[in-house]
């Protein structure tokens, strides 16, 4: 089970006008704990008054550049209580509750690699790709990577500095694109504009030795961006599943949520005696299918259960079904194995069984 930390900001800097890189330090005692893996995230806590707000946010560093320090960017979001106060509030020195990494936003590497990768990221959707990026370079000198990378305009773009010397470092193995959506590029108007399927299949005909259908892809922005090229490189360019790996930092606001509304409303209306195993203990509570959660279930008995996004776009409220059976609305976290293995996000889940057992501890 995880559980939230007290760690020191080493380091906040202000990165662009509206988002923040901030660094923290990690004690000797949490160095296991913390261990993490190229694209993995932190939830970090607040407590404004009655109101208990968690947040998630990808790491920017690899695990190969060795740093004692877990680094992470907060863009500023209007009316965001959280974003506010990082950007704007927030000192070298002031400590911060902090949960251990999570998320599965990554592949795996070996040094006899030869394999290409490409990131596709827009805004602050650059941390977990250039984590992954970045590792891919240390870890497999026979690889080569690409980077297309969006943002409003050249001012704007976040990390410049790091990802323009990470060009440097690894030349003739990583290839960076800048494009800008409200200004003018200044060496090819191909550059100009946000990334889409269409903008994809223009970049693949100006760099024919990317091998579009053998690559790996890190993708990470707006949820229209993530399906639009996601399904582009599967449905047209037929790059196998496997092969393409996308974050989303919210749920999609579409036509496929509507429908999966619709599959929740079919489902029946029973009352259930649920139980949660939480650090090795049993908490149970009658729910009605067709009211709350599990998970918000839980929270309104003010049990210990894990959090953050409660949108089904992080894994913070993993839990295994043991007895019994969910309904789960949404799911932009589990990988298909997962779900096979009977995991799901408790924030998005319904009982459709007289008892539910689910395990947090697994």
């Amino acid at each position: 089970m995880h559980h939230f930390h007290l760690l020191k900001a080493a380091r906040v800097k202000k990165e662009t006008n509206d988002s923040v890189n901030i660094a923290f330090e990690i004690p000797q005692n949490l160095r296991y704990e913390f261990a993490f893996k190229q694209g993995q995230y932190l939830n970090v806590r607040f407590v404004f008054g009655d109101e208990d707000l968690r947040r998630s946010y990808s790491i920017v560093n690899a695990p190969s550049e060795g740093n004692s320090e877990l680094e992470i960017l907060v863009k500023h979001l209007e009316n965001g209580k959280v974003s506010t106060y990082l950007n704007n509030e927030l000192r070298e020195g002031d400590h911060i509750e902090v949960m251990a990494p999570m998320g599965h936003f990554y592949t795996h590497y070996h040094p006899s690699n030869e394999k290409t990768y490409v990131g596709l990221a827009a805004g602050s959707g650059i941390s977990p790709v250039l984590s992954n990026l970045k590792e891919a370079l240390y870890q497999e000198p026979k690889s080569n990577a690409y980077l297309f990378f969006s943002n409003r305009s050249f001012n704007d773009i976040i990390f410049r500095d790091e990802i323009d010397a990470l060009a440097e470092k690894f030349e003739g193995r990583l290839k960076v694109i800048y494009l800008l959506s409200r200004e003018k590029h200044f060496e090819d108007e191909l550059f100009e504009g946000r990334i889409s399927a269409e903008k994809l299949s223009q970049l693949f005909e100006k760099f024919p030795e990317i091998p579009a259908q053998e690559s790996t892809y890190f993708i990470c922005g707006p949820a229209e961006m993530i399906k639009d090229i996601s399904g582009f490189l599967k449905n047209e360019v037929k790059v196998p599943s496997l092969q393409i790996m996308y974050e989303y930092y919210a749920a999609p606001d579409d036509g496929e949520n509507a429908e999966m509304s619709d599959e929740f409303k079919a489902i029946p209306n029973l009352e259930s005696m649920v139980t949660l195993i939480i650090d090795d203990d049993e908490y149970s509570f009658h729910l009605n299918s067709k009211k709350r959660s599990i998970l918000d279930q839980a929270l309104h008995d003010k049990l210990p259960v894990p959090f953050a996004c409660k949108g089904g776009v992080c894994c913070t409220c993993k839990a295994q079904v043991m007895e019994g059976e969910v309904f789960m609305e949404k799911n932009f976290a589990l990988t298909e194995e997962e779900v096979e293995r009977g995991f799901v996000l408790t924030c998005q889940c319904h009982p459709t069984t007289n008892v539910v057992m689910l395990n947090y501890d697994v």
